[in-house]
């Protein structure tokens, strides 16, 4: 609150006006035209001496005006007047005689200052003399700060002494900071003293922080999970077994796919390094491999199942002696004794960790256990080159210089492939950011081979998803003629166009599509001249990098997903043009997925027939062997993801066979190459033309520079 605006008077040893006037009245509030009076008329010199007279300061300051200020030459004290002196006595603590007076106040109505105040006399404002020693010539009400302060005597406001030992010297109401206050005494407010040791000296009606605190009295409950500010630091082995029974309580509910709810919990903790980041997920992705072993096993334990499914993720991948310091003797016990159990006694489903229905179906195909045994190890990461952008061969000198230690090596295979081991962080790598690498498993690279697309034809991906294999069949188009993409989930398409756009490819359309019946797919039958049916499965083969779709899987969703294939394979051939080929596909191993659905479709398409996969690969992929017409890749044969593949033809009037075919159409395009891209973009415009009023404004149709 600000103080009310007020006049200031000035003092009236100066010889000017004050507030108020010798008659009483203020010369600010002298009615307009009225006359001074004679004194105010008078010469400035004459109202100083009148001044001088008992008008202006108290008689005790009659005579003590100071003379004009010395010559700096002049000794120090000398010349000054009848103000006191300023010689060496001053030095030892003398009072100053006259002190600056306020200038708020009149003058004189503060006392003299005599000279008895060099003996220890209390200024009228209670200041000090500053020659005076620490403590002395104080007065008025306020204790003298005299040399038995420094005996632990208490300042009336309850400071201490600065010269005092610490915790001494205060008064008041407050408890005294003796030397007994570093023996744990409690400070009056409940702060302990700084000299204490930690935890103690705490008074008052809150609880003792002292050496019980740290045995966990008073902490909350560790399932709630919540801050603990006196929280004992746990071990590196408690807190990874801490962090990973966290996650596994999300991912175990099967809400979303164990990599969505990985990837929630860690951006949820950014605290975490890239080394606990890493051993968290290898630790989780071990207990899905393995978690109907791992619960039977926990079985015989005690405390919190998942609690002990982290501890045998952890004892997997880590070792079980770094787990010692986190476990207590029960469960350092029971860990000993899992360890010792003998796999080869536990039945198969039990040991290679696969539900009942899955064991049936992979124990009807072909050595059955080290398939199993493949399809529970962790995966290598596959790369891709940009055929657009760089030759395997310089790509891979490349890496092996800048990456030498994740030893990448070319593919047996592919001959786009180059395969890694470990978990590198390519997305912040060069080759990726600028679009020459990608990753890819090497049975999806197959798969451009199986299609064998050309320059200025019209090719549709019927289900792109994330546009890896979109990415391969544009590329080997050298980004001519049309590639559609579509897809069912925009999101999807969304993650794509960001890869297109890195590869350098402007022949590519993303387009969303409501269903396998969707108008923009019936206004392009019978244009295309290369289909790919990468079909929704149930993923079964890519059990290395996804181990929980065995346990989200179950035989209701093969039928429903058997359903859905066959229409999106039947309505993809609608838009196969005469001679033109439909490449199916799935990463699955059942045959419900893959050899009935193919055959199913040969049946009731009397106008397709089924190509040799062994033939179209024989002159890329030499090393391949394959069984039957065709393509079936298994982790533990090939090192791939379980993988298939069947190739289809339309057929055409007059044509003798489908290998005759072919060699025509190849014959004709040497010959005639010009000609036969004109007849290509004459496809394409017509396609064009007949989904522009379906597309046009679409952002997701427009095509990605």
């Amino acid at each position: 609150m600000s103080k009310p605006q007020t006049p200031r008077s000035r003092p009236a040893a100066t010889g000017g006006r004050t507030a108020e006037g010798r008659d009483g009245r203020s010369f600010f509030s002298r009615p307009k035209g009225e006359a001074r009076t004679a004194q105010e008329r008078a010469p400035r010199a004459e109202r100083a001496a009148g001044g001088r007279d008992g008008e202006g300061r108290p008689d005790e300051r009659r005579d003590s005006r100071p003379a004009p200020r010395p010559s700096y030459d002049a000794a120090r004290g000398e010349g000054r007047g009848e103000r006191g002196s300023v010689g060496g006595d001053r030095r030892e603590g003398a009072g100053r005689p006259t002190p600056r007076p306020s200038y708020d106040a009149p003058r004189g109505e503060r006392g003299s200052y005599s000279p008895d105040r060099r003996e220890g006399q209390g200024r009228p404002d209670s200041r000090p003399s500053y020659g005076a020693p620490r403590g002395e010539g104080r007065g008025n009400e306020r204790g003298a700060f005299a040399s038995d302060r420094r005996d632990g005597a208490g300042r009336p406001d309850s400071r201490p002494s600065y010269g005092s030992p610490r915790g001494e010297g205060r008064g008041g109401d407050r408890g005294s900071f003796a030397a007994d206050r570093r023996e744990g005494a409690g400070r009056p407010d409940s702060r302990p003293s700084y000299g204490a040791p930690r935890g103690e000296g705490r008074g008052g009606e809150r609880g003792s922080a002292g050496s019980d605190r740290r045995e966990g009295q008073g902490q909350r409950d560790a399932a709630t999970h919540k801050p603990q500010f006196n929280r004992p630091r746990l071990s590196y082995a408690a807190s990874r077994i801490d962090q990973v029974q966290r996650v596994l309580g999300e991912v175990l509910q099967w809400t979303y796919p164990a990599d969505a709810a990985l990837s929630h919990w860690l951006r949820g903790h950014p605290g975490l390094g890239a080394r606990d980041r890493s051993e968290v997920a290898e630790a989780v992705y071990d207990v899905l491999r393995h978690l109907r072993r791992y619960r039977q096993f926990g079985e015989s334990g005690v405390g919190p199942a998942s609690r002990r499914l982290a501890i045998l993720g952890l004892a997997a991948t880590l070792g079980k002696e770094a787990l010692q310091e986190g476990l207590d003797a029960a469960e350092a016990e029971w860990l000993q004794r899992v360890l010792q159990i003998d796999l080869a006694t536990l039945p198969r489903a039990v040991r290679g960790s696969i539900p009942d229905w899955l064991d049936e179906r992979l124990g009807a195909m072909d050595s059955p256990e080290s398939l199993i045994e493949a399809l529970n190890r962790q995966a290598s990461l596959d790369l891709r080159v940009n055929p657009l952008k760089v030759e395997r061969d310089a790509m891979l000198a490349e890496l092996q210089q800048t990456a030498g230690r994740y030893e990448p090596v070319a593919m047996p295979y592919s001959p786009w492939g180059i395969r890694m081991e470990g978990r590198p962080a390519i997305n912040r790598w060069p080759q990726f950011e600028n679009g020459s690498i990608e990753v890819q498993d090497e049975g999806s690279q197959l798969l451009a081979l199986l299609v064998a697309p050309r320059r200025g034809e019209m090719i549709i991906d019927f289900c792109a998803g994330a546009g890896g294999k979109t990415l391969l069949l544009g590329a080997l188009m050298r980004s001519t003629g049309r590639l559609y993409a579509f897809d069912v989930s925009a999101a999807r398409l969304a993650r794509a166009k960001p890869r297109f756009a890195r590869s350098g490819l402007s022949n590519v359309v993303p387009v969303v599509i409501d269903s396998e019946n969707d108008a923009r797919v019936k206004r392009l039958a019978g244009k295309a001249q290369r289909v790919l049916v990468d079909a929704p499965c149930s993923g079964i083969g890519t059990l290395r990098r996804n181990p929980d779709l065995k346990w989200r899987q179950h035989p209701e969703a093969l039928a429903e997903l058997g359903q859905l294939q066959e229409r999106i394979l039947n309505s993809a051939a609608r838009c196969v043009a005469p001679g033109g080929r439909l490449v199916y596909a799935t990463c699955s191993l059942l045959a419900e997925e893959n050899e009935t659905q193919a055959e199913r479709f040969l049946a009731s398409h009397p106008d397709f027939e089924r190509l040799d996969a062994a033939e179209i690969l024989a002159g890329r992929c030499e090393n391949l062997t394959l069984q039957g017409p065709y393509v079936q890749l298994r982790p533990d044969v090939h090192g791939t993801d379980g993988f298939f593949a069947a190739v289809f033809e339309r057929r055409k009037k007059g044509a003798a066979t489908a290998a005759q075919a072919e060699a025509g159409l190849d014959a004709a395009a040497e010959a005639r190459p010009e000609e036969g891209a004109q007849s290509a973009d004459v496809a394409v415009a017509d396609a064009e033309d007949a989904i522009a009023p379906v597309t046009a404004g679409a952002d997701q149709d427009k095509p990605v520079a």
